[in-house]
């Protein structure tokens, strides 16, 4: 895995993370004279200066490196500054953003200056501030606008640290070898449609619909063909994996049924949320969130494991039928 700034970096793969998890990379600069432990600069609770950079696109980033020192070059978007204008400034209950544009005029960069505690206070101070505005904008220019990357520097630690996406590994498949199941199909359709999607939300809605059908309409019809055929199947206990990556709060249910997370957790606390624009307890759900962003993002893992878990049992038991899934 190559960083792309200068100067650049080899860091394996496997240490990034699952493909396609969200990651933070911290990197903490060696100075002159620096008397401090690292640990005390990365932890300092101070309240100090931040700057933080956005990196707009037109579409999602999908990229094999990391880079840290994007500039306006960097980035595009379907807005545009006046030719006369240089750059757009926000100023708002003491927060500033300042947008950049590139050569073609689109803004491309948005740099936001705050004093906060932490490189993830000062993130959600951005987030805060800029998503309200930038969900404004995209309603009045009728367009997408995504964020790709965004860093945060601790000015006073020399501290920075920048987001990004696990990427996908290459895979070899034997297509002569591969029969796709006819009921399994719109599975692997809602599947790919969920790995394709880059929005958390809308792809945890992909894996609970995966999951509601396996757990419900398809394990009923396929335990119907196993009484009708008067075959006993071996049954598989479907627990939640037991996976490293799998985030703290959802570790609890390791090694429990599948079926309880899913009823308990899963449907009740962010299926129902997402569904309704203003919940039972009249609380209305912001996309924009940074308290929701990152609850859905600790999530997705943990359902994903899930969905794979199920799928794969649901393979094993339909072979043991002797006929194709989609009879």
């Amino acid at each position: 895995m190559n960083t792309t700034s200068t100067p650049s970096n080899q860091i394996p793969v496997e240490k990034l993370g699952p493909a396609g998890t969200r990651g933070e990379l911290v990197v903490v600069a060696i100075m002159e004279h620096e008397a401090r432990r690292d640990a005390d600069r990365l932890h300092d609770k101070v309240p100090r200066p931040f700057k933080v950079f956005a990196r707009l696109g037109k579409t999602v980033l999908v990229a094999d490196s990391i880079k840290g020192d994007f500039g306006p070059e960097d980035g595009a978007s379907y807005l545009y500054l006046p030719p006369t204008v240089v750059a757009g400034r926000v100023r708002l209950n003491g927060g500033m953003m300042e947008f950049k544009k590139n050569s073609r005029g689109e803004k491309s960069l948005v740099e936001f200056e705050c004093t906060a505690t932490s490189l993830q206070d000062a993130k959600s101070k951005f987030l805060e501030f800029a998503l309200p505005f930038l969900d404004y904008e995209a309603y009045v220019a009728n367009c997408p606008i995504f964020i790709q990357s965004i860093r945060v520097d601790d000015l006073n630690n020399q501290v920075q640290s920048i987001d990004y996406v696990s990427p996908y590994r290459a895979s070899t498949i034997s297509e002569h070898l591969i029969e796709v199941s006819k009921e399994l199909a719109p599975v692997y359709a809602m599947y790919r449609e969920a790995k394709n999607s880059h929005s958390d939300f809308y792809k945890f809605l992909c894996y609970h619909k995966i999951m509601d059908g396996l757990l419900g309409t398809l394990r009923t019809a396929l335990n119907h063909r196993a009484r009708k055929l008067k075959i006993e199947l071996q049954r598989y206990r479907d627990l939640v994996p037991d996976d490293p990556e799998i985030a703290g709060p959802y570790r609890t249910h390791i090694g429990t049924p599948i079926k309880t997370f899913f009823d308990k957790v899963m449907t009740p606390q962010f299926r129902n949320a997402i569904a309704h624009f203003i919940t039972k307890d009249g609380s209305i759900l912001d996309l924009s969130s940074p308290e929701t962003i990152a609850k859905h993002t600790e999530i997705m893992y943990v359902s994903e494991v899930c969905v794979r878990q199920l799928i794969a049992s649901h393979q094993q038991l339909a072979a043991q039928l002797g006929v194709d899934n989609g009879t």
